[in-house]
C-alpha cells in the first residue's frame, strides 16, 4: 500500500500545480540571516567569527491548514529549489497553519529503504541514522573560524538533531485564502541564538552533546515565520 502512495504523490503534486488556483495555495520556503536573504554556502560574520553553513537539510511534518493535514512530510534541501516549493490543496479560507519541525513520531519509525528514491523519507536523502534507527530532523554542516578568515585551522560545524523528544511544532494564526502564496522563512540567526560558535559547534543528539541539540531545537519555533501574499 505504501508503494502505491509513493507513486501517486508526484503525480498528484503535478496535477494540483496545474489546477485551479481557487482550490490551492503555494508554499515557498526561503532562508534568511537576520532578515537578509541567505543561500547555503554564503560567508557570515558574528563579531570576529566567520561561519559558513555549507549544507542545510531538514524536515517539516504534518503541514496543516485549518484543521486538515495537507502534507504529511517534506524534505528541504536548501540547495535544491524543487524541495523548497510546494502546492497544497485548499478549497476554503482557514484561520491558521501549523507544522512540525522534524519528523513526527509515526514517520520516525519508518524504514527508509522501503521508499522510492523521490520520497522525502527515502534513504537517498541521507537523513537516516542507522545507529539510532530514526531520522535526523535537521542536518546543518559547515565551518567556523574565530580569526575571521576561513581556510586555515577551521573548526568543523555539524548540528544534527533528531530523536522524538526534540520534535517541535508551531502554529501561526493568520487568514489564508485559496490562491494565496505562502512564504515560510527560516532565519539561521534565530536558530543559533544563544549558541556559542566557539564551543557548541558539534551535536549528533547523543548524551555528551545533547544539550546543544536541545538549545537548537528550542530555537526552531522562533526561527520560522510566515508571510501570506494574496
Amino acid at each position: 500500500m505504501r508503494s502505491a502512495l509513493v507513486l501517486i504523490f508526484p503525480l498528484a503534486l503535478l496535477i494540483s500545480s496545474c489546477g485551479d488556483r481557487s482550490q490551492q495555495v503555494t508554499l515557498e520556503i526561503i532562508l534568511e540571516h537576520k532578515g537578509v536573504p541567505f543561500e547555503a554556502g554564503e560567508t557570515l560574520y558574528e563579531g570576529d567569527t566567520v561561519v559558513k553553513f555549507e549544507l542545510i537539510h531538514f524536515y517539516l511534518s504534518q503541514i496543516t491548514l485549518g484543521d486538515e493535514v495537507k502534507e504529511p512530510i517534506i524534505f528541504v534541501n536548501a540547495q535544491d529549489s524543487a524541495t523548497m516549493n510546494y502546492v497544497l490543496p485548499l478549497a476554503k479560507k482557514v484561520d491558521k497553519i501549523s507544522f512540525g519541525m522534524g519528523v513526527d513520531s509515526i514517520n520516525n519509525i519508518q524504514d527508509p529503504t522501503s521508499f522510492a528514491s523521490n520520497h522525502p523519507l527515502s534513504s537517498s536523502n541521507a537523513m537516516y541514522w542507522s545507529w539510532a534507527t530514526m531520522y535526523r530532523f535537521f542536518k546543518i554542516d559547515g565551518r567556523v573560524n574565530a580569526t575571521g578568515n576561513l581556510g586555515t585551522d577551521d573548526q568543523l560545524l555539524a548540528w544534527h538533531t533528531g530523536k522524538n523528544a526534540l520534535y517541535r511544532t508551531k502554529e501561526i494564526n493568520t487568514t489564508i485564502k485559496p490562491g494565496a502564496h505562502l512564504v515560510l522563512t527560516f532565519d539561521l540567526a534565530e536558530l543559533y541564538s544563544g549558541i556559542s560558535l566557539a564551543t557548541e559547534t558539534m551535536t549528533h543528539s547523543m548524551v555528551d552533546d545533547y544539550d546543544i541539540a536541545v538549545k537548537l531545537s528550542n530555537n526552531l519555533p522562533a526561527a520560522f515565520s510566515l508571510s501570506v501574499q494574496e
